[in-house]
């Protein structure tokens, strides 16, 4: 059941944990710093069940659930304990759309993966990017907006090009320059 890739998406979801240990404690930095290791873990369990052929359907639902915590939940909270609760209502509305933005984000994924480009804004990216705006220390509106943009960028049917799609598309342009056939 427990693959190598499987316990690397554990080590990113501990790493998920303990960010959100560090926002509660208002260590903002410590926080974001492990958001991005977790991410570093995503790439990693990725590439792993790539690789090696370790992937399975429970890989997948499990990086899921990591990501969620380590990329949605960890993100919003530190943003709202870093600015939003000076908005109340309108800063736990913000927080709470980005996180559902993200699992509706992973929940549509595997119905609409291509190899080529992403649907939407994954969800890493997007949490990051939110950690690093809560290290910053936004102002409140600013942060709203933040969240609320990454938000509706997750849920976008916008393309966002895999690693392997650009790749494909070096390629492509390689050969079109070298006058070859595709």
């Amino acid at each position: 059941m427990l693959r190598l890739p499987s316990l690397v998406t554990c080590a990113g979801l501990v790493c998920g944990f303990v960010a959100l240990l560090f926002a509660a404690r208002h260590d903002f930095g410590r926080a974001a710093l492990l958001v991005g290791v977790a991410a570093l873990l995503d790439a990693l369990d990725g590439l792993l069940a790539r690789r090696g052929r370790g992937g399975c359907e429970f890989g997948t639902n499990l990086d899921s659930l990591a990501d969620l915590v380590s990329f949605g939940v960890v993100p919003a909270f530190a943003l709202y304990l870093r600015a939003l609760y000076e908005l109340g209502g309108l800063g736990v509305a913000a927080c709470a759309g980005f996180v559902v933005c993200g699992a509706l984000r992973l929940a549509r994924f595997p119905l609409v993966r291509n190899e080529r480009f992403f649907v939407g804004l994954p969800i890493p990216p997007a949490g990051v990017a939110l950690a690093a705006l809560c290290v910053s220390g936004p102002p409140p509106l600013v942060a709203a907006l933040a969240a609320a943009g990454l938000g509706a960028l997750m849920v976008s049917r916008l393309p966002f090009p895999t690693i392997s799609g650009l790749a494909a598309l070096g390629r492509e342009r390689a050969s079109r320059f070298a006058g070859r056939p595709d």
